[in-house]
């Protein structure tokens, strides 16, 4: 009976072939004496099966090893086929290993290419593009880098021109890295941007529709916080995020959420602006950035903050928060800390009340409230700035303190200001007056 042989296909090494027929490497050498060396082999080349191997192993073993090479293949690259030629379902899942950006402020639906470089140098023989796609070297790379195609010859034992065969093939992982680490390619890039250089040649067609997505994602985004984005800028985003990081005139960018909100927080445009029904003049915003401006509006009238674009400081004050709030850089007791100490600064009479969590507003309202009926105005518009209420919540005594008034105090205070000669009560006791001098002199009966 004729010994058993299997014809080794591209792709095949001896391990694969002793486990797809149920034998050992070492079993597979004492049958093939002429193999001298086992990460050696050769498409083409017949392999003898040892005769112990059983017999229902081998009408299975060449679909198999079909199988085992199309589950290999995302990492060696060229055409993803089973045995009859078809497509290989997963084989761009694989290959692109697209996931969800953990935390990305860039929506749900934003993908980035992934996966790692498989360094497991098995293989006996290998193509220069087969060991490129083993380290995630784009076949659009390998062209433009020297380099790379020289170590690339080292590593599968051949001199660095390609044309000598002069060793075997490096199966060491860490020796073939040291090799690779040599190059441009590897010193001038990080390992993010090699992979995604390599799904965007290997799988443009699944790159492209998740390019699209993305763009389509971050735009969304950007209209959400009510920014205008441009289509060329939101297709360099989202290349970007794909990319996770790259090196950038020699130093890294991690391509991460916080990198984005910045450029984010840098697009808001500040430059129009609108008048409000009591004169105020603020700036003219949309979707979550005006939502945030208006929240830091409040605030700083609440704390005695002159809330109006014509005061350049709080324009400056405004625009950074509104940046930072977005960036990340800033949050939410930043602000309200620093307002604090303005208020602190500006009333210290109320000190005690800010220190207890009162706006100033708060802190202020019994004096407010009195300062407000006596002027016959709305409270909650009377401006904290106000020189008559800053009089009363800063008045000094003999030792040099400073305390509010009474309340009695600040209603007399009040009648000294010019707000109150127009109110109806001040009107009434000019009448009265004006009356009882006519009566006085005997001119009303």
């Amino acid at each position: 009976m004729a010994r058993k042989t299997h014809s080794v296909k591209k792709g095949d090494t001896l391990t694969g072939i002793a486990k797809a027929y149920g034998t050992t490497v070492k079993k597979l050498l004492q049958a093939n004496p002429g193999i001298t060396d086992p990460n050696l082999i050769r498409a083409g080349q017949k392999i003898v099966i040892p005769d112990a191997v059983n017999e229902t192993k081998e009408s299975t073993a060449n679909k198999q090893l079909s199988v085992d090479t199309a589950r290999r293949a995302p990492g060696m690259g060229g055409p993803l086929v089973d045995d009859g030629g078809n497509s290989v379902a997963d084989a761009v899942k694989a290959a692109a290993d697209t996931t969800k950006i953990p935390g990305s402020n860039l929506g749900a639906d934003t993908v980035v290419a992934g996966g790692n470089i498989n360094t497991n140098l098995t293989q006996d023989t290998f193509s220069m593009e087969q060991l490129a796609a083993r380290f995630s070297i784009a076949a659009s790379i390998l062209k433009q880098d020297a380099s790379l195609v020289k170590a690339l010859n080292r590593i599968m034992g051949m001199s660095e021109d390609g044309k000598t065969k002069i060793g075997g093939v490096v199966t060491d992982p860490d020796l073939a890295m040291a090799i690779l680490k040599e190059t441009d390619w590897f010193r001038n890039n990080t390992d993010d941007w090699r992979k995604y250089q390599f799904f965007k040649d290997s799988n443009p067609a699944t790159y492209q529709a998740d390019l699209k997505a993305n763009a389509e994602a971050i735009v969304k985004k950007y209209y959400q916080m009510g920014i205008t984005l441009d289509a060329e800028t939101a297709i360099k985003l989202a290349e970007q995020a794909m990319m996770k990081s790259a090196n950038v005139k020699g130093n890294v960018v991690n391509y991460n959420q916080d990198y984005f909100n910045k450029l984010m927080a840098d697009s808001i445009d500040f430059s129009k602006k609108r008048i409000l029904p009591n004169g105020k003049i603020v700036y003219d915003l949309g979707g979550k950035v005006e939502a945030i401006a208006e929240s830091l509006y409040k605030v700083a009238d609440d704390y005695g903050y002159p809330a109006t674009t014509s005061n350049a400081g709080f324009s400056r004050w405004l625009e950074s928060n509104t940046r930072g709030l977005i960036a990340g850089t800033v949050n939410p007791e930043d602000v309200d800390n620093e307002l604090e100490a303005r208020a602190k600064s500006m009333y210290p009479g109320l000190t005690d009340q800010l220190n207890r969590g009162l706006s100033l507003r708060e802190a202020a309202d019994p004096w407010v409230t009195a300062l407000a009926n006596e002027w016959e105005e709305d409270p909650k518009s009377l401006d904290l700035n106000d020189d008559f209420l800053y009089r009363i919540l800063n008045q000094q005594d003999e030792k040099g303190n400073i305390a509010p008034m009474n309340l009695y105090q600040a209603k007399t205070m009040a009648r000294k200001s010019p707000k109150w000669q127009y109110t109806s009560r001040a009107k009434e006791e000019y009448t009265n007056i004006g009356q009882k001098i006519l009566q006085d002199f005997g001119f009303l009966g």
